[in-house]
């Protein structure tokens, strides 16, 4: 398929810094694999943080014969150069253990214990993310503003912000010196301390709209380098990981790719139609643009209805939860598959059990951690409020809704798993959903925000009311819309 112009505006751009924004289905991809092949005589980078993302670049780079081309994740790249395999490395760092050897002895016996050890948990994985390479009150003053705490969070950051950096400090040292297990950002920060000269031409930064400030404070160091910046704004969803926007954050060139080759021109313009309305809601202005193909993309009533195999997205794992078993328990027994895997849902696992057991007062089969150090159910309900731990909260409202029936449950779902190529029903959450694409798609019900809830945040009295948070409901409710092909039931907005 030729060119579109504005893919070879890109393709031919000789701008220092290129900030490219495209939508869903654009074909990103194709353009930055013609951009390497138009340019022989440059030694590119390519850079993302997913590394599905990065294996499929790898795949498409080699069948095309593109020798000038380098495909890395930007931890793959960190691991490299910053000697990650010298470390014992962990994927994430435990409350327990923070507990166990760094919280002050007055604390560890208090239900203020586990609420400090998760702050300190929460504050390292912001510095390890950040731009910023001081450990020092800036680092609690940036962490505020980026992530707003609960009233208890900050009470504790105001009462005992010092002892928490040092605290940092320590955990930061003790990762260096191999006394305790890094976890994979430890050496993606070290990276950042080292400075390191790339020797490419041209780096190629994909998914910009989700890297991190590490990461951008690495590439935006390389000024002998090209660098292009290659993402949607609009699919900015990460922001509870402490991700940036690149095209935000740098100056240079912009461009679009605003067609996509996804869907028809009809559901274009009704999706463009909806975030435009969103963002004016929040005081912007509209600018969002996005062109379909000729072709007939059924929505609102004409979407398919009872016709499979059939995509169902939802915003939370609570929602998807409840369709799953209305499907489960309905009249005609349907194969299912779950997006990334159904382990990665948490719909049951030792946490989850570990919680049934918390409340049912049964503390000796608890085998979970973390579970283990909460009083009573109550006590873990009101940690997973403070901190805003949404995966946990799931669990809690999991275990206060079906209680000992999730065990039933969890074995019937298992029964109808299969691979995805067989399934019937397929089930994600939006976030999983990320780069998929399915024929037909359904997005659950009253499970996104809409217009009007935004208007009533916008309207409250509440002080905690956040633009990013709201503007990231809105881009949840895009990714969702732009995943089908043929056929998509739209939630409400």
């Amino acid at each position: 398929m030729p060119l579109t112009e504005e893919q070879r505006s890109v393709v031919e751009s000789d701008a220092s810094i290129l900030k490219v924004n495209a939508v869903a289905g654009s074909g990103k991809t194709t353009t930055l694999l013609e951009f390497a092949a138009h340019h022989p005589q440059f030694k590119i980078l390519y850079l993302a943080y997913n590394k599905s993302v990065v294996v499929e670049m790898r795949e498409k780079a080699k069948a095309r014969g593109l020798g000038n081309l380098t495909v890395y994740t930007i931890h793959a790249l960190a691991y490299r150069h910053a000697n990650g395999h010298s470390y014992e490395l962990e994927n994430d760092l435990s409350e327990w253990r923070l507990l166990d050897q760094y919280v002050p002895l007055s604390f560890r016996g208090t239900d203020l214990g586990i609420l400090y050890a998760w702050l300190l948990k929460d504050i390292v994985n912001f510095y390890l993310n950040a731009e910023l390479t001081r450990l020092d009150a800036e680092l609690l003053v940036s962490y505020e503003a980026a992530t707003l705490p609960t009233e208890e969070l900050r009470t504790l950051l105001t009462l005992r912000g010092d002892e928490m950096i040092a605290l940092v400090k320590n955990i930061l040292a003790d990762m260096k010196n191999r006394k305790s297990p890094a976890v994979h950002d430890f050496y993606l920060k070290m990276f950042q301390f080292g400075k390191v000269y790339l020797p490419y031409d041209v780096i190629l930064v994909d998914e910009a709209q989700d890297t991190s400030g590490v990461m951008l404070s690495i590439i935006k160091r390389q000024e002998h380098a090209k660098r292009i910046f290659v993402g949607d704004s609009y699919q900015q969803i990460y922001a509870f990981r402490h991700a940036v926007n690149s095209l935000d954050k740098v100056a240079g060139e912009n461009l679009w790719l605003s067609q996509t080759f996804r869907f028809g021109d009809g559901l274009a313009r009704q999706i463009s139609q909806r975030v435009n309305q969103g963002y004016k809601l929040l005081g912007e202005t509209p600018e969002f643009k996005m062109r379909g193909m000729d072709m007939d993309t059924r929505f609102g009533n004409r979407a398919y209805k009872g016709k499979y195999p059939m995509a169902v997205i939802a915003r939370s794992n609570l929602s998807l939860f409840d369709t799953v078993l209305g499907h489960l328990f309905g009249k005609a027994a349907r194969t299912m598959h779950f997006e990334g895997g159904y382990p990665g849902y948490s719909f049951m696992n030792a946490r989850v059990a570990g919680l049934l057991y918390l409340k049912e007062e049964k503390r000796d089969k608890i085998n979970d951690p973390l579970v283990k150090k909460f009083k009573s159910f109550e006590d873990a309900k009101r940690f997973a409020n403070d901190t805003q731990n949404h995966s946990l909260s799931t669990m809690v409202d999991l275990v206060t809704r079906y209680g000992g029936k999730l065990f039933d449950f969890d074995q019937k779902i298992k029964k109808r798993l299969v691979d995805k190529p067989e399934a019937e029903l397929i089930f994600t959450t939006t976030h999983k959903a990320k780069g998929q694409e399915y024929d037909i798609v359904e997005m659950v019900k009253n499970d996104f925000a809409t217009r009007s809830d935004i208007s009533k945040q916008l309207n409250s009295d509440r002080e905690d009311v956040s633009l990013a948070r709201l503007k990231e409901e809105i881009n949840v409710y895009y990714v969702a819309a732009t995943r089908g092909k043929k056929s998509v039931t739209l939630a409400e907005f």
